[in-house]
């Protein structure tokens, strides 16, 4: 069976499949003269990956789990047709795409693990948590979905004026507060202030929780020029199934994992939140910062989908080069209903 690479959304393995020269027609979508693979030469892969599902009547079907979490076929109608016809070349409990499935309790225990531990940093251990089981899940290794930060990326922060009518802030209050007044953040502990910024100007509006008619002060940063680059973990990747140099079931692990921990990341503050729910994103943060050795992290802002949050944790390695002094001049809020 020829298989084109319009069969999958997978970046690596679409790259994968041009990178062979070879061009066809496809038998699962019908396209033609089009980069396409022989399936067979995918079984090793496919062996790999599937390896990493059990047949369980609490699932959902192997297609729709797959597509859940990777989105790595193009269309359910390719990942059933594909599917079902590795499923018959290769060893596996499997029988269709349509098998009910769940991931196999390793990879189940290592990603859940996060909900355990959360409860464990609020209510029993919060200063010696079990870092040696964490280190034996394998986390200390799942945080290298890292970019480069250079000094000519932009970044923004604002802040809110208590009244109207004041100039803007100058560059130096746009920093963080002295460790004295730092009240703890999603990232952040008590005392230790982070630097928040977000990648786009309107984001931060959103971060800040402006109002109607509000001013603000919006500051402008960047890494410090005598920084070439830092290295962000960054919880935003779309990271691809299809790598043949590591191994599927890390590859799993370690996405799992950083989908949990970036919905955590990404929660906007509520009025009736307590510091206690932030105890296990600043561990987090803290474990990345101590046994990785970026210099921050980034994730999705959930206020404002088209902008990504850059949390910076020495604040001395970036700097504010100018101020705007912005007022808010319209508000779009929206409702849905609580079942």
């Amino acid at each position: 069976m020829l298989v084109c690479k319009s069969c999958f959304s997978d970046k690596e393995l679409r790259a994968f499949i041009e990178s062979l020269g070879k061009s066809g027609d496809c038998d699962v979508c019908d396209s033609k003269n089009i980069a396409v693979i022989e399936l067979t030469e995918l079984l090793d892969f496919f062996q790999e990956f599937l390896e990493n599902f059990s047949r369980s009547e609490n699932g959902v079907p192997l297609k729709s789990k797959i597509q859940e979490s990777w989105s790595f076929f193009s269309s359910l109608d390719a990942a059933s047709k594909i599917l079902n016809s590795v499923i018959g070349q290769i060893n596996t409990e499997i029988e269709s795409s349509n098998d009910l499935v769940n991931y196999n309790g390793e990879i189940t225990s290592n990603y859940s693990y996060w909900n355990e531990l959360k409860e464990i940093l609020k209510t029993e251990r919060r200063f010696i948590p079990d870092i040696e089981t964490i280190k034996e899940l394998g986390w200390d290794g799942f945080f290298n979905t890292q970019y480069e930060l250079t000094p000519d990326v932009k970044l923004y922060r604002a802040r809110v004026h208590h009244k109207s009518g004041i100039k803007a802030y100058n560059t130096l209050e746009m920093m963080c507060p002295p460790p004295s007044l730092t009240k703890g953040g999603r990232a952040n502990p008590s005392g230790i202030p982070f630097l928040y910024l977000s990648d786009n100007p309107d984001t931060v509006l959103y971060e800040v929780r402006a109002s109607y008619l509000d001013e603000l002060s919006i500051g402008e940063f960047h890494l410090i020029s005598e920084k070439n680059a830092i290295r962000i973990v960054d919880f935003t990747e779309d990271t691809p199934l299809f790598q043949p140099d590591q191994k599927i079931e890390t590859t799993i692990k370690s996405r799992l994992l950083r989908d949990l921990i970036s919905r955590d990341l990404s929660k906007p503050m509520r009025r009736y939140d307590t510091e206690v729910d932030y105890i296990p994103t600043q561990f987090i943060c803290e474990f990345i910062k101590t046994f990785t050795g970026a210099s921050g992290i980034r994730f999705s802002s959930s206020l404002h989908p088209a902008g990504n949050n850059v949390v910076i944790f020495d604040q001395d390695i970036m700097e504010c080069v100018k101020v705007t002094l912005k007022k808010v001049s319209l508000v779009s809020l929206g409702s849905t209903d609580l079942k």
